[in-house]
């Protein structure tokens, strides 16, 4: 039996065999360290470790490309001009905790002229912003939690209201990803908890805190790739190890996610939701207009009807813990297809040479 996500398609990707061949690789990032006594301890919990970069820098060496590591720091620009890179694989979040963070690194290399992966700079800027991201797919037809935006003291007022809507409630800052800000309490059921939660929001990462439906069903996340027809590559179903009454994929989970969490393949949900998910997830990258990779987030309501909670235009790529390789991995795939996806998605939209990059597997579950 063979089980492919999307429906039947002709593969969209022309390779550009005459385009302009590709010898430098720049990889930019930032590189994970401790937060300071005074700042959130999660602040940095987005960027990446040195292994990760280092790994994906062999990996690029081993399709023929000299990689070049380029750490978003003061210097950069300056590092960026003096190498010349031929394509930029952009890894990095962004300095600060402004909600245009992710936007900054695209800007500059498109100041630059410099083909990079990934999605533009107003599309990174936008989908970090979970409450204009909410409404834009709300807007597209698209569905998502019912969610209230907290910017200052006078919006807890008349709570009750709210209550009588949904009977609980996810406390989330507005602009962050990586579970960021977002614990085991987060979950609130009443006016006091959520004005406390709220307030830590506001005291721990300076911006406002957004409400959220709480879903009871599973969280599912999904792989989309593509340009000019994209499609899912892969999905999975995050659950906890232990059964429990609310289950919310914090920080702390995440962090001990190998104790805590189960990654299960595609195979272990139904074929109708699997399609869902699919389908949804593609809407939503085309709704955003996404370029080459994003990672949709779903979780399933009362009905298990799938709902759309996050979108990770920027998702993490270690081959050890970071959910994309992981879904692409219980998907069918290898960890080295999906670098070669993105690199070829990127590659083709520029007109460069793919030549180097033979096709990548798709995601399937073979039996």
């Amino acid at each position: 039996m063979e089980y492919i996500f999307g429906e039947e398609r002709e593969n969209p990707l022309p390779n550009f065999s005459n385009g302009k061949d590709v010898e430098k690789i720049g990889v930019t990032y930032n590189l994970r360290c401790e937060a300071k006594d005074h700042e959130p301890d999660d602040l940095y919990e987005e960027y990446d470790n040195l292994e990760t970069i280092e790994s994906i820098a062999k990996e690029l060496g081993e399709y023929g490309f000299q990689a070049f590591l380029f750490e978003q720091n003061d210097t950069l620009i300056q590092k960026l001009l003096s190498v010349e890179p031929d394509f930029v694989l952009n890894l990095a979040e962004g300095r600060g905790t402004s909600r245009g963070r992710e936007s900054q690194i695209p800007c500059i290399l498109e100041s630059l002229e410099i083909p990079f992966s990934g999605s533009d700079s107003v599309s990174l800027g936008l989908s970090l912003d979970k409450v204009l991201t909410s409404g834009l797919l709300a807007s597209a037809g698209l569905p998502v939690p019912e969610n209230r935006v907290f910017k200052r003291p006078v919006d807890l007022n008349n709570l009750e209201v709210l209550f009588k809507h949904h009977r609980q409630y996810i406390i989330k800052p507005r602009w962050e990803g990586s579970s960021k800000g977002i614990f085991h309490d987060s979950i609130v059921d009443s006016s006091e908890q959520l004005v406390d939660r709220v307030q830590r929001i506001w005291n721990l990462y300076k911006q406002p805190a957004v409400a959220e439906e709480y879903l009871p069903g599973i969280e599912i996340t999904a792989g989309v790739a593509g340009n000019i027809k994209p499609e899912c590559i892969g999905m999975m179903s995050i659950t906890p190890k232990e059964e429990t009454a609310m289950f919310l994929y914090s920080l702390e989970e995440k962090r001990n996610y190998i104790e805590r969490i189960q990654y299960n393949g595609p195979d272990t949900l139904g074929p109708m939701l699997r399609k869902d998910i699919a389908k949804l997830a593609v809407r939503a990258f085309e709704a955003l207009e996404l370029r080459d990779i994003a990672r949709i987030d779903f979780r399933l309501d009362e009905k298990d009807q799938p709902h759309i909670i996050d979108i990770n235009p920027l998702p993490g790529l270690s081959p050890a813990y970071s959910d994309l390789p992981i879904l692409y991995r219980l998907s069918g795939g290898e960890y080295s297809d999906l670098l070669r996806i993105i690199l070829r998605e990127a590659f083709s939209r520029y007109g460069l040479d793919t030549s180097r990059l033979e096709e990548p597997l798709c995601a399937e579950k073979r039996d």
